[in-house]
């Protein structure tokens, strides 16, 4: 990518990735140009055609096309696509599978082994006599119906 290495008045010069240095006016420019902008050179023959080449922006987005794949459920931070907030804490999980447990499992706690929450489990396990984990894996499962999966089919919990 060339790049502009001196602006003088009505001077541009520059510097391409062949060590070659092309001179051009400052009105050839589309823009207000600076030292070390990315610039693309176009050569008409008669006229030279400066565009400054845009730099990604930091607010995480991702080049048309890339893949952003999350395989740890260990980070606190789990990124659900760019351009979306992130989510502090919980744990993914595939949707329908958590709802299927929830459903049958729920009474026993299946679909909180499944997410990751041992301790919450092991509570359902010792009320389970009780019925009252049955009815709080229903409002669960009924929760996770309503929460919007990502491309994967998974959601946070």
């Amino acid at each position: 990518m060339a790049k502009i290495i001196k602006v003088e008045e009505e001077i541009v010069l520059i510097g391409n990735p062949d060590g070659s240095v092309t001179e051009g006016r400052r009105a050839d420019c589309n823009f207000e140009p600076n030292i070390g902008d990315e610039v693309e050179v176009f050569n008409t023959g008669d006229r030279l055609i400066v565009n400054k080449k845009e730099m990604p922006k930091e607010n995480n987005t991702l080049p048309q096309g890339a893949i952003n794949i999350n395989l740890s459920n260990s980070q606190n931070t789990v990124p659900m696509g760019y351009g979306q907030p992130q989510y502090v804490g919980g744990h993914v999980v595939n949707k329908i599978v958590y709802i299927l447990l929830a459903l049958f499992l729920g009474g026993i706690g299946g679909h909180k082994f499944y997410a990751g929450y041992v301790g919450s489990g092991i509570l359902y396990l010792l009320f389970c006599w009780t019925c009252i984990p049955m009815f709080i894996a229903l409002i669960e499962m009924i929760v996770a119906c309503c929460r919007p999966a990502d491309a994967n089919g998974n959601i946070i919990i």
